[in-house]
């Protein structure tokens, strides 16, 4: 194959690609928001955790002084 035939070659298989991959282009601009987007979700789910876990430890904790005092309450009053 001489030089021409290859470059004819070439050119045929990256049009090829372009049209094949232009249904997966995806803008920069609208990448990046994605991106944004994402990272903002993840600090949210986080910070929920975070509550979640902040609510249940404190209702625990709520409960455990509670049952103590009434504990104590039975056992020196009762």
């Amino acid at each position: 194959m001489d030089k021409e035939s290859i470059e004819i070659i070439k050119n045929a298989v990256k049009e090829a690609f372009k049209e094949e991959l232009k249904q997966f282009y995806v803008d920069r601009e609208t990448h990046y928001q994605h991106h944004r987007f994402i990272t903002e979700w993840i600090n949210w789910t986080q910070q929920c955790k975070s509550i979640a876990l902040k609510t249940i430890l404190t209702f625990f904790m709520a409960a455990a002084l509670g049952l103590m005092t009434l504990g104590f309450y039975f056992k020196y009053k009762g």
